[in-house]
């Protein structure tokens, strides 16, 4: 019985030991998924990763970028700022000094196009055509050569006169003999005496003749040369307003003629000009030479407002001016009114009146700085920044404290150097 049993249950174990052997080849065993498990993690990690690295670039890339700069010592400069105009040192205005039909010379017969020549003091511009004093002129010329013919010839009483006079030197030589009579003598003495008396008449005539005919065509030479409309000085021709063949009166503007010599105009605000004095440095910077910065010193300051801008004009000198400076140019002035060494330095653009943004760890932070010296590239910080910080010098507006950004340093121009 109890074999029995035994049998019974050897064989029940038997076939579910079959039966497990038949199922494991099926493939409904779980044994395997559970040997590929850990694998599998590790591929879930790895995509996991990869997707953080995928987010946190793409934010980093999206993340606003700051253009900013290091905040750094040099040289603060206290300074004036104006505009400038290179000006000439005289300017003449030429005028028509009779009335007339103008005939430009040849070499100015473009007009306006002749702008920019240079000419000569003395040199011809044009001719206001007046032919009834030409034609006077040349008359007058004709008269007086002929007067001056005349009087290289002998007057006509003088032959006369000598004849006369030997006449009575002979009589004199013969009176005393008795042979000739005291009244024949006397006579002869009295017809000397007249001749003589008409030759300085007709001598007085001849000069009085010759003089007016000099004075007549020199009269008429003055005005011939008024006619005649020259350049008053050696320099440039800077404007023309008259056109060939124009009818033109006295007294009217026809040329303006400007000295090559220039000097520095500059223009300061009301509120600034009390800080200028002569002798103070500048630099100056011209837009037609936007890479160099000249040196200028300040000569005069003109004591009155121009009183459309109510601005101040500075008169000065530019130390080693460029060639081909110009008349007209343009530009901006600093004059330099106070310096100190070693100060802390930021970009002027940097600030919000009194406040900058900087950049700490990638986190936008707000300053409130003390501002010193000023120009219009660097400011002096009395407090509120350290040397090496970053400042956004660029669209600030578009930041606020406490966002992230990314960095991109700008290349500012170097501090400025002690004048």
């Amino acid at each position: 019985m109890v074999s029995k049993v035994y049998e019974q249950a050897g064989t029940r174990t038997a076939t579910a030991g079959h039966e497990r052997i038949a199922n494991n080849r099926r493939g409904h065993h779980t044994s395997f998924p559970k040997l590929k498990f850990p694998k599998s993690k590790t591929v879930l990690w790895i995509g996991a990763a990869a997707i953080v690295v995928v987010f946190a670039l793409t934010y980093f890339f999206l993340m606003p970028v700051a253009e900013v700069a290091i905040v750094q010592r040099g040289t603060a400069i206290s300074a004036v700022y104006g505009t400038v105009r290179i000006e000439p040192a005289f300017v003449v205005r030429v005028r028509a000094q009779n009335d007339g039909f103008i005939r430009l010379a040849e070499s100015f017969s473009a007009g306006r196009g002749a702008i920019g020549k240079g000419v000569q003091r003395g040199e011809l511009l044009a001719t206001i055509a007046d032919e009834e004093t030409s034609r006077q002129l040349k008359q007058a010329r004709t008269d007086l050569q002929a007067a001056v013919d005349r009087a290289a010839l002998p007057l006509p009483s003088s032959e006369v006169l000598k004849a006369a006079e030997d006449n009575l030197q002979r009589l004199e030589k013969v009176v005393s003999s008795g042979n000739v009579p005291a009244v024949e003598y006397q006579k002869s003495k009295s017809e000397v005496n007249r001749l003589r008396g008409a030759v300085e008449t007709e001598r007085i005539e001849r000069d009085r003749n010759l003089k007016s005919l000099e004075e007549t065509a020199k009269k008429l030479e003055a005005e011939m040369k008024n006619a005649e409309v020259r350049s008053p000085i050696d320099g440039i021709l800077t404007n023309v307003q008259t056109i060939d063949g124009e009818l033109v009166s006295d007294a009217n503007e026809l040329f303006t003629v400007s000295s090559r010599k220039t000097y520095v105009r500059g223009e300061v605000n009301e509120e600034d000009v009390g800080e200028v004095k002569p002798g103070m440095k500048a630099k100056v910077q011209l837009y037609a030479y936007r890479t160099r910065t000249f040196t200028g010193r300040v000569t005069s300051i003109q004591p009155a407002a121009d009183p459309t801008t109510q601005r101040y004009t500075v008169v000065m000198e530019m130390e080693n001016p460029p060639d081909n400076m110009m008349v007209g140019m343009t530009g901006e002035m600093n004059i330099i009114t106070g310096v100190h060494e070693n100060a802390l330095l930021v970009p002027t653009r940097a600030l919000l009146v009194d406040q900058a943004l900087v950049v700490n760890g990638g986190i936008v932070q707000r300053r409130t700085i003390n501002v010193g010296f000023r120009t219009l590239d660097f400011a002096e910080t009395l407090s509120g920044l350290a040397e090496g910080d970053h400042v956004i010098v660029y669209d600030q507006d578009k930041f606020h404290p406490g966002q992230p950004v990314r960095q991109r340093m700008i290349n500012a121009p170097p501090p400025p150097k002690a004048p």
